[in-house]
């Protein structure tokens, strides 16, 4: 059985490749001409060379392909229209371009942000919470949902949505390290009281839920939450880090309309002059729930996250050196 990923040199599908090729999987890898390969080819993935927009190269990369992983994405352009270029036209060009092949199975992996926030501090997000995303990213995540959904009802392609909330773990993104060491050096302003809802999801936990979804068939042309057991406040995640680094940690706060602000100009920049910049998001998702209900999953896919917040934290950090 042939599978075949995208965004496989990015942290995720470094992971998801590994844990295919540890299965004896034959495992095809979508690559950019500039991308660094050679872990993947080490590891003895095939490489092909192609990209979303270039429907020709995707035409040759999916032929015999059985099984197909889209992680591919974009997620921190600071340029709003390359969200929908990649996460929108490039998914469809994938889409098209399987039309005519051999897959029996498309896990697209989506996003939290294509929900966007609880519609309240006491109601968790579920598949059937009507979609309200309040980011370019998101709206772009929801979009490329809705594409891979219509191919489905349309023509039948056997396609699965995987929403993650932030996945972390060892080879995380620079701005989820930066986080961990901004804990550590005790620089961290929290925006309001902390109390605020998170969800997380430790790497090993996600490619377990991607993987699931792959071998269940009725998971075919449905939405999935797949996130860690339990949903954090944010002074629950600090203050774990924390303890697991070996540091004093007591949170320093500022008002709630520090977030409230930084989210506005974060929204205006993005609406205005068509920019986005992590930063402001960053503060301004404090102030914001963003917890998820994983129910069914576990229900429908047998899904359950085996590393909790604790362990996770744990792993990441001595990845990091930073525990004293």
């Amino acid at each position: 059985m042939k599978t075949f990923v995208t965004g496989s040199t990015g942290f995720i599908g470094k992971y998801l490749v590994r844990a295919l090729l540890g299965k004896n999987r034959e495992v095809r890898c979508l690559v950019r001409r500039e991308s660094a390969i050679e872990e993947l080819k080490k590891a003895g993935a095939e490489i092909v060379v192609g990209d979303l927009l270039d429907k020709d190269s995707l035409k040759k990369a999916v032929q015999g392909i059985h099984v197909m992983y889209h992680l591919a994405g974009e997620v921190y352009t600071k340029r709003c229209g390359d969200f929908f270029t990649t996460n929108v036209l490039g998914t469809k060009n994938l889409l098209d371009a399987s039309l005519s092949g051999t897959v029996e199975k498309i896990i697209h992996l989506s996003s939290i942000a294509a929900v966007g926030p609880n519609p309240d501090r006491n109601t968790l997000l579920t598949e059937e919470t009507p979609c309200n995303p309040i980011t370019t990213y998101g709206k772009s995540k929801y979009e490329g949902e809705q594409a891979a959904l219509a191919y489905f009802h349309t023509f039948g392609l056997p396609v699965v949505c995987i929403r993650p909330p932030t996945v972390y773990g060892p080879g995380q993104p620079e701005i989820l390290d930066s986080f961990f060491k901004n804990v550590y050096r005790q620089r961290i302003l929290v925006a309001g009281e902390g109390t605020c809802l998170r969800s997380l999801c430790y790497i090993d936990n996600v490619i377990h839920g991607l993987m699931l979804a792959e071998e269940n068939e009725k998971a075919k042309g449905k939405i999935f939450f797949i996130a860690d057991e339990k949903v954090y406040t944010f002074n629950e995640i600090l203050r774990t880090i924390a303890r697991e680094e070996g540091v004093e940690f007591s949170e320093k706060h500022i008002g709630a309309w520090a977030g409230e602000l930084s989210l506005a100009t974060f929204q205006l920049l993005e609406r205005v002059l068509k920019v986005s910049l992590m930063p402001l998001y960053a503060m301004g998702t404090m102030v914001i729930n963003l917890g998820c209900d994983i129910a069914k999953a576990k229900n429908e896919l047998g899904y359950y996250p085996h590393i909790n917040l604790q362990e996770g934290v744990r792993r990441t950090i001595q990845s990091l050196h930073l525990s004293k």
